[in-house]
């Protein structure tokens, strides 16, 4: 499992992000995009089935007359609306009539019991101070069940939003709404009222224009719309001709709205407790630190192309809460929470950016002396393949020392003997390189390598052992070249081992070292010492063996408990590569796995005639040497009955 590096940087730069845009929410600083982006988010819902609009439209003005009508007409008007369960007139009656007139219509209004006349406001110039109210005259006012302000303020943009509800002026009653008042006489309970800083409620319309049932009134008049069509209905009656000048934008549509619309939209809301609110400020400001910050914690933690697409699924996921929101009645700040979110995802991103630069450049420096530069470049491509507090790996280690090179340095000039080591170890170097290996360490004349990190490589025992191979074979170019000296030929033991250990950047504070420990690792250092005790070059664990291309020619060797290790271990000698080795070569093997397996079957004397005449053929066969003799031993100390073949080494 990939380890993750935690960083606080991104997180307090991102907390930063959240706080500013913070500030900017409460200052107000995107309201007005916010508002054209929720004038969009109204879904629309199916209105109340029984209110209806009485429209005192253009058709009622042609069969009626020119307006104002007397108010005889408008007594007619009511009468002919008694059976609604409440009737909403939003026509004022600021002046007293003819002798007779206010009377008749006191009375049709006090005979119908159910009407609802309006409150005409005027502000103070700041917008938002009432100044005045002007209400019908008193016998018409006292003959009504109830009052309403039917005041219309648009926001500065031209449209209506929010209706303020209850209203006082600096000496009077307080009023609630025209369309709330007719709501609550029809029954409605005094439901939630979210109110902004202004008193006033966001009104969630139930859509554009036209959603309401409307009847002209010239047809209430007429009688072609009988009085028991209007029974249990909540009635709003008000102007919709042209020449009323009474038409408003309104959220989400482009077709103005007749203020009684807007008003039965007040209605509709309280009937349907679908009152909706925006956000308070002090939350919007929450979510943009959340939000920012859940990008910080969130983005340094996996790619950067995966990251633009967290940073984009937060957006969508956030556009989809506010659709939700909206649906529930609740209006969720818009630019600055995405804002928060895009300027933490940029911020953050720029940070990475330049911490992997200084980090790759850093890693570069450190590694340029270990590994390839094709190794180097994939590392810095990927520095997550690269652990640096160390983990566990199923990994491949190799470990070469030359031999007898003890003596030959005693009779060389120290300069001569430099110049010479850093020859062969460059040219050893350059191999490791060659297989995409990491150089460990040196030791003297040693050489320690691995692979399988910082880079995963399935076939890490295969490129360990060519490495192997191919080092034995550029000693045999060195010697050919009297690179050592004249007459001088040097050999290289070397060990492999293949398994679990652990890879990391290990060391003080002051210094480190990206390298390898574990059992596995001391095998590998204890199998490179066991060629001299063979006579071979290169001897491998099985461990590294196993699954090993058919290219490659091996020869089992022998079983043996090494010093430190409860199980007993396979030893093989890497022999090369197929298609290089004499037909000599293969006869030797093959009479050496027909030896090997009488002395595994405890044949000593066939063992040791087996291997006497392999010897008679290759007398320079170190394996069937040291088997010739060990069959002979047992031929005098038989082992153990259950001693399975296996040699305990006594030494490390």
């Amino acid at each position: 499992m990939k380890k993750l590096k935690f960083d606080k940087k991104p997180i307090l730069i991102s907390l930063l992000c959240g706080l500013v845009i913070g500030v900017f929410l409460l200052a107000g600083l995107f309201a007005p995009t916010d508002r054209m982006i929720h004038d969009h988010l109204y879904f629309g819902r199916r209105p109340q089935a029984d209110i209806v609009i009485v429209a005192i439209d253009d058709s009622s003005l042609q069969n009626v007359g020119r307006w104002p009508w007397d108010r005889p007409t408008m007594a007619k008007l009511v009468t002919s609306l008694a059976a609604a369960k409440i009737v909403g007139l939003d026509v004022n009656f600021p002046s007293a009539s003819e002798t007779g007139a206010d009377q008749a219509l006191a009375a049709a209004v006090s005979a119908a019991r159910n009407v609802v006349l309006p409150v005409d406001v005027t502000y103070l110039s700041d917008g938002r101070t009432v100044a005045t109210t002007t209400a019908p005259v008193p016998v018409i006012a006292d003959a009504a069940s109830a009052l309403g302000h039917s005041s219309i303020t648009p926001d500065a943009d031209g449209v209506v939003r929010r209706l303020p509800l209850t209203i006082k002026p600096a000496s009077g009653n307080y009023y609630n709404a025209f369309g709330e008042q007719v709501a609550l006489s029809a029954g409605a309970r005094q439901a939630d009222r979210p109110l902004d800083a202004e008193g006033k409620m966001l009104l969630p319309y139930v859509g554009g224009p036209g959603k309401f049932r409307v009847v002209s009134a010239a047809d209430v008049l007429s009688g072609a719309a009988p009085s028991e069509s209007f029974r249990n209905d909540v009635v709003l009656v008000g102007g919709t001709a042209a020449s009323f000048h009474d038409a408003y934008r309104v959220p989400g549509s482009s077709a103005l709205m007749s203020g009684i619309e807007i008003q039965a939209n007040l209605a509709d809301t309280f009937l349907s407790n679908a009152a909706a609110n925006d956000l308070p400020a002090g939350y919007g400001a929450l979510v943009c630190i959340l939000l920012a910050l859940a990008v910080g914690i969130v983005i340094p933690l996996v790619r950067v192309r995966t990251g633009l697409i967290v940073a984009g699924g937060a957006a969508v996921a956030y556009g989809l809460a506010l659709v939700i929101g909206a649906g529930l009645g609740v209006f969720l700040p818009v630019a600055d929470p995405l804002l928060a979110v895009v300027a933490a995802y940029v911020v953050v991103t720029v940070y990475r950016y330049v911490s992997a630069n200084r980090e790759r450049q850093e890693l570069r420096s450190a590694f340029e002396k270990y590994v390839s530069p094709s190794v180097i470049n994939s590392v810095m491509a990927d520095p997550e393949k690269l652990a640096l507090g160390g983990e566990r790996r199923r990994m491949t280690v190799l470990f070469s020392d030359l031999r007898g090179f003890t003596s030959f340095s005693e009779h060389r000039d120290a300069v001569e003997l430099i110049g010479i080591l850093n020859g062969y170890l460059n040219a050893m170097t350059d191999i490791v390189f060659e297989e995409q290996g990491v150089l460990d360490k040196y030791m003297g004349d040693a050489v320690m390598a691995f692979w399988g990190a910082p880079i995963e490589d399935k076939k890490h025992a295969e490129r360990a052992i060519r490495t192997a191979i191919r080092m034995r074979d550029r000693i045999v170019e060195l010697n050919r070249a009297s690179y050592f000296g004249a007459g001088i030929g040097l050999r290289a033991g070397i060990g492999i081992s293949t398994g679990e250990m652990v890879v990391g950047n290990m060391g003080s504070h002051r210094h480190f070292d990206y390298t390898v420990i574990g059992d596995t690792v001391n095998l590998g250092s204890r199998i490179e010492g066991m060629t001299k005790v063979y006579g071979v070059e290169i001897l491998a664990a099985e461990e590294s063996v196993r699954g090993l291309p058919q290219e490659f020619v091996v020869r089992q060797l022998d079983r043996v408990a090494v010093k430190g290790k409860k199980d007993p271990v396979r030893l093989y000698e890497i022999v090369g590569m197929a298609e290089t080795l004499a037909p000599e070569t293969h006869d030797r093997l093959d009479r050496f796995a027909r030896a090997l397996a009488l002395y595994e079957a405890d044949d000593f004397h066939g063992a040791s005639y087996a291997f006497a005449d392999l010897l008679a053929l290759y007398p320079n066969d170190g394996p069937s040497n040291v088997f010739w003799q060990r069959a002979n031993l047992f031929l005098q100390n038989p082992p153990a009955p259950d001693w399975g073949g296996v040699w305990v080494m006594e030494t490390k």
